[in-house]
């Protein structure tokens, strides 16, 4: 199948980045008072772009024709040049706000969008009409009175009515995304300036549109996510030692969630701790228990676990910076009690990732063993205490590490980062307990930190994953690694420009899986350093706990440039039938 190309056609909404980062948080620049704003990575159709490519074979191309401040009379006036030119098959043709702002009649607007949707149409491309986002209270804080408000939601409705309309008598696809600002409270709230999605709203409105497309495209089992909630529930900013907040984990105990993480003054190195997190709801966090050990350098992020009744953390520790090569030992924490965690006990010398029940055993997937005889092993323990290798996972020359595990019933599956140098790949393997072996394949994508989880019958999985291709991360991850760990001379041949572009390129996606394939179906607000997901089923909705820095994007002109605060989030999402 041949690739199809898409032109998303409108004003400022269109065009995505013209709206702050996130309404709800200042979004500096580390260390000035600049804003950021959307990066065009992290637009709407940009995210898009990517999903509808991992699901329509051939790929899809999404072209942004989007001008700041058009009205439907405008974007008449250059339809030919900007649109037609580009031979679309498909044109998400979105106006409207603009046009309330600067006073278009009613009978005016239909008109031109009549000569827009025939003018398209006659060059054999398919017009999918959208309607525009609504204006919310939030423009009275840029000045508008009160009464303006209510006129301006008033024609703003009339106008959405008159695309819906025109969508039915002409027999045209709609995209109804009005009707999705109204009735998802979280997009409504992250309309910036009252009318201009933010970073957190285009995340959710890039996937109720790829699912809307990939309806008229005919393709199905789209999971259609919601993106119901997102909130930063911890950083320290402006504090060097403890800024960096990363690694989650999350759990359901006792009527509470609890969410663990490690901190310290940079991505890795000594000064780390974990941290717990606790809250009856998900929306309002306290800290539960700051997890430390004596003597011991690097306290990584406790991995939360129900054992038995009772609530488990499992940290590994780093020992041995700057006289490689570095050692591990992960230690357990019991909670005794609100504030209360045990002494801790050594369990194995390994990192240990997401542990899970199988059978009547705890099992968790390790790597980084001293031995050099596998590169993933699981364990297990009765008791959570004790642990002894159960099997090999991946052989040593795999390069695996990061594994989580999916316990279906009676198999044990593994979904594990894997690779050496720039040839990372997600591989995913099957345990046959008869033989004591697993079956191995390649999931044929760079999936890094996975978290694999079930929403009804579909496998889900969560994550770290490159907006650029694999093949560009690959050749931009070469640069980074030179530019972070080689010699003066190296550094210097590195274009900066470059560096910023792998490490902005970095995001949380969530994929379903379909076989071994995983498709992208949402991409969570991030950048940079990021993701390493946490999950629980809650009801109808699924809370999933990642870590960013996209708040404080830095421009990277040297080494170290790129290490700026690292903050918690949490995000609620629902997904269709």
């Amino acid at each position: 199948m041949a690739s199809v190309k898409v032109v998303a056609f409108g004003d400022s909404v269109t065009v995505g980045t013209s709206a702050k980062l996130d309404v709800f948080h200042d979004c500096f620049q580390y260390g000035t008072t600049t804003v950021n704003m959307v990066r065009e990575t992290q637009t709407w159709w940009s995210i898009l772009e990517r999903i509808l490519s991992d699901w329509a074979e051939g790929g899809v191309e999404v072209a942004n024709a989007g001008a700041s401040g058009d009205t439907s009379s405008k974007g008449l006036a250059r339809l030919r040049k900007d649109v037609l030119s580009q031979s679309p098959d498909y044109v998400l043709v979105m106006f409207g706000v603009e046009d309330v702002l600067q006073g278009t009649e009613t009978k005016a607007f239909r008109k031109n969008l009549e000569r827009i949707v025939n003018g398209i149409a006659a060059q054999g491309a398919r017009p999918v009409l959208m309607t525009p986002t609504p204006i919310s209270e939030r423009m009275t804080a840029a000045g508008c009175t009160l009464e303006e408000l209510r006129r301006r939601q008033q024609r703003l409705s009339d106008l959405a009515q008159v695309v819906r309309k025109l969508a039915e008598e002409g027999s045209l696809g709609l995209i109804d995304l009005n009707r999705y600002f109204l009735e998802n409270r979280l997009a409504y709230d992250h309309l910036f300036e009252g009318w201009l999605p933010d970073g957190v709203a285009q995340s959710g409105m890039a996937s109720f549109v790829a699912g809307e497309i990939l309806q008229i495209l005919g393709i199905k089992n789209f999971p259609k996510p919601t993106l119901c909630d997102y909130r930063k529930i911890y950083s320290d900013a402006k504090h060097p030692d403890t800024k960096n907040n990363a690694a989650t984990s999350l759990t359901f105990f006792g009527g509470r969630f609890y969410v663990g993480f490690d901190s310290g003054p940079r991505h890795a190195g000594p000064g780390h701790r974990g941290i717990v997190l606790k809250s009856v709801d998900g929306i309002s966090w306290q800290k539960e228990a700051v997890l430390e050990i004596s003597d011991v350098e690097d306290v990584g992020s406790p991995y939360l676990i129900e054992v038995d009744g009772r609530l488990f953390g499992y940290t590994t520790t780093t020992v041995g910076f700057g006289t490689p090569p570095l050692r591990y030992m992960t230690y357990g924490f019991e909670r005794l009690g609100p504030g209360r965690w045990s002494q801790p006990f050594k369990c194995a010398p390994c990192v240990f990732w997401h542990p899970r029940k199988w059978r009547n055993q705890y099992v968790v997937a390790t790597y980084a063993w001293p031995e050099k005889d596998a590169a993933v092993k699981l364990l297990s323990s009765p008791d959570g205490r004790t642990w002894k290798v159960l099997s090999n996972i991946l052989p040593y020359e795999t390069g695996g590490n990061e594994t989580d595990l999916l316990v279906e019933n009676d198999k044990l599956m593994a979904f594990s980062r894997a690779g050496k140098g720039s040839n990372d790949e997600m591989l995913i393997s099957t345990y046959i307990p008869s033989e004591n072996r697993w079956e191995t394949v390649s999931s044929g994508r760079i999936i890094q930190a996975p978290c694999v989880f079930k929403a009804g019958e579909r496998i889900m999985l969560s994550g770290r994953y490159c907006s650029q291709s694999d093949k560009r991360f690959r050749e931009l991850q070469k640069d980074w690694n030179k530019f972070n760990s080689g010699t003066a001379t190296e550094v210097a041949q590195v274009d900066p420009a470059r560096v910023e572009e792998f490490h902005h390129g970095l995001r949380t996606g969530i994929f379903v899986m379909d076989g071994a394939r995983p498709r992208l179906v949402m991409e969570l607000l991030s950048a940079g350093d990021s993701s390493y997901t946490g999950v629980v089923q809650y009801g109808d909705e699924y809370v999933i706990s990642d870590y960013s820095m996209h708040e404080y994007y830095p421009e990277i002109k040297r080494p170290g440039d790129w290490n700026t605060p690292c903050d918690i989030y949490v995000s609620r999402i629902r997904f269709g039938d």
